[in-house]
C-alpha cells in the first residue's frame, strides 16, 4: 500500500493526527482491466495508466481544518527536474514564510507519491453502472476494488461508493470528476473512530493532452476517546509548467 492525498488531498505529514487516527491510503495497484469493463472504460484505464507523473512541475495549496483546531494553509512547489529529495518545497504556511525549522521538517517529510491521473487505473475498470448526461457519461460504482481504499489499517474499499463523470466533448475523454464516500462506521487504533468520509476530486486536461488533477476536497466525522468531531480539508493545484 501506498499513502496517497486521496486522490491528492491529505499530505501524510499533515493528517496523521487527526481525531488521532491513521492516515488514507490508496493501493499502488496493478490497473482493473476486468471483461466486464466497456470501451471508454477501458480507454480511461489506457489513458491513465500512460498519464506520466514527473512531467510537470506545479503548485500544490493545501488548507485543512479540525474540530479544535485552528485552520492551517501550506503552499508547496513540486518540480521534477530537481533532485529526488529536493523536488518539494515548503513556500509558505499560512500566508508567511516559512522558518528554516519548518523547511527542514519539510524536505524530511514523507510527501507521498506525486499526485497524478494516474491513480484511476487501479480501479477504473471495475463493475459500475452507466449513465449518459449533458456532455458526458456518468459511472456509478458501489464498491472498490479489495485494497485500493485503506484508512490506517482498515480496508474501507468494499464500503466505498464511488461516482466518476467522463467528460466526452472534446477529442480526449477524461474523467472530470471523482467522488467517493463512504458511511459505515468503523474503529481506529481502539480508540477513535470514523462514520463517514467524502472525498471530491477534480481533473483537468492541459494544452498538452495530459490530465492532470485540478483540486479536491475531503470531509471527515468521527470520534476520538468518545469526543465528535471533523476533519475538511481543499487542496487546489495550480501553475502547471512542463519540464520533461
Amino acid at each position: 500500500m501506498t499513502c496517497v492525498p486521496l486522490p491528492s488531498a491529505l499530505p501524510t505529514r499533515h493528517n496523521s493526527k487527526m481525531f488521532g487516527l491513521g492516515m488514507i491510503a490508496l493501493a499502488a495497484a496493478m490497473p482493473v482491466t476486468a471483461a466486464h469493463a466497456d470501451a471508454l472504460q477501458t480507454r480511461i484505464v489506457a489513458t491513465a495508466r500512460a498519464t506520466p507523473t514527473v512531467r510537470h512541475a506545479f503548485r500544490r495549496t493545501l488548507a485543512f481544518e479540525r474540530t479544535g483546531a485552528p485552520r492551517k494553509t501550506y503552499v508547496e512547489q513540486f518540480d521534477p527536474s530537481r533532485a529526488p529529495a529536493e523536488r518539494w518545497s515548503l513556500i509558505s504556511i499560512d500566508g508567511r514564510a516559512p522558518t528554516p525549522k519548518e523547511i527542514a521538517k519539510s524536505r524530511k517529510a514523507n510527501h507521498g507519491p506525486i499526485p497524478s491521473y494516474a491513480e484511476l487505473a487501479a480501479w477504473f475498470g471495475s463493475p459500475a453502472t452507466r449513465s449518459e448526461v449533458g456532455g458526458g457519461v456518468l459511472y456509478r460504482f458501489a464498491r472498490l476494488p479489495a485494497g485500493t481504499f485503506k484508512i490506517g489499517s482498515h480496508d474501507a474499499s468494499a464500503d466505498t461508493q464511488v461516482e466518476a463523470l467522463v467528460n466526452t466533448s472534446g477529442a480526449v475523454p477524461f474523467v472530470e470528476r471523482v467522488r467517493m464516500t463512504s458511511n459505515k462506521s468503523f474503529s481506529v487504533m481502539l480508540v477513535a473512530s470514523l462514520r463517514s468520509i467524502t472525498v471530491d476530486q477534480r481533473y483537468r486536461l492541459l494544452g498538452d493532452g495530459i490530465v492532470v488533477p485540478s483540486d479536491a476536497t475531503s470531509a471527515l466525522t468521527g470520534a476520538m476517546m468518545g469526543k465528535a468531531g471533523t476533519m475538511q480539508t481543499s487542496t487546489s493545484y495550480s501553475e502547471y509548467r512542463a519540464i520533461r
